[in-house]
């Protein structure tokens, strides 16, 4: 019972969320039919005077051409006194390769990510490096572009260790996942995402003393234990300058 008023509880606080930052965008958008000086604030950071607003709204939302991000994520669980610790952290890059500029929908981003998974327990201790390419596309969903819906596919390559019980394994291995989650622009240069993996596959090879053994998962989960992890990420505005005055 404690369990589903929990749910409960984060499920109202979500939907309130979503609908004060809706509200306050449409209310942006309704004062600037009164205010001939209300400035048009796009999440490239350019201010747009009321003259220019009919135009330029109709053209949509600015997306960046680049963002550098710092993902992280934790995880705690007891099974009958046998307590599990995990984290990882990790850091990504993404640049625009499809949508507009600007464009009322949404943006398409390819990029690359690398991850430091670390798991631990009284008699257990492995500790994982990925890295690998992914895509992520970002579906405005608030008038001002305030928040952003979130789909995406990475894979991956691993190598790490694992301890059980003072016997050591080298780890190595591959996987892919289908993701989503959502991104909520703090302010023109920075947004704060989360991630949820929903479709995940990973292949694992272990060796020890000139012995291995390959093992295969497979996991799709809804609602239901799904690791979440949190980005922040940062508009890259000077980055693209340079690039730009190269070519």
């Amino acid at each position: 019972m404690k369990t589903i008023n929990l749910k409960l509880i984060m499920l109202l606080f979500c939907l309130g969320g979503f609908m004060t930052i809706q509200a306050q965008g449409l209310y942006n958008l309704a004062t600037l039919d009164h205010d001939d000086d209300a400035p048009l604030k796009w999440s490239s950071g350019v201010d747009f005077g009321y003259d220019d607003v009919v135009d330029t709204f109709d053209e949509g939302v600015a997306w960046a051409n680049n963002t550098i991000g710092g993902s992280a994520g934790f995880g705690w669980s007891d099974n009958d006194g046998n307590s599990e610790t995990s984290f990882c952290v990790g850091a990504e890059y993404l640049r625009r390769i499809t949508g507009d500029r600007q464009n009322p929908n949404g943006a398409g981003y390819i990029g690359a990510y690398a991850t430091y998974h670390n798991a631990s327990a009284d008699n257990f201790d492995e500790s994982i490096f990925r890295v690998g390419p992914k895509y992520t596309y970002f579906d405005r969903l608030t008038a001002f572009n305030e928040v952003q819906l979130i789909y995406g596919a990475n894979a991956y390559y691993e190598t790490g260790t694992r301890d059980f019980s003072g016997f050591e394994e080298d780890v190595t291995g591959y996987g892919a996942s289908l993701y989503t989650g959502v991104n909520i622009r703090l302010c023109n240069k920075a947004s704060l995402g989360v991630e949820v993996p929903v479709v995940s596959y990973l292949s694992r090879t272990f060796e020890a003393n000139g012995t291995e053994f390959d093992q295969d998962n497979f996991r799709i989960g809804i609602n239901k234990d799904n690791m979440v992890s949190a980005t922040l990420r940062w508009v890259l505005d000077e980055l693209d300058k340079v690039m730009t005055e190269e070519k």
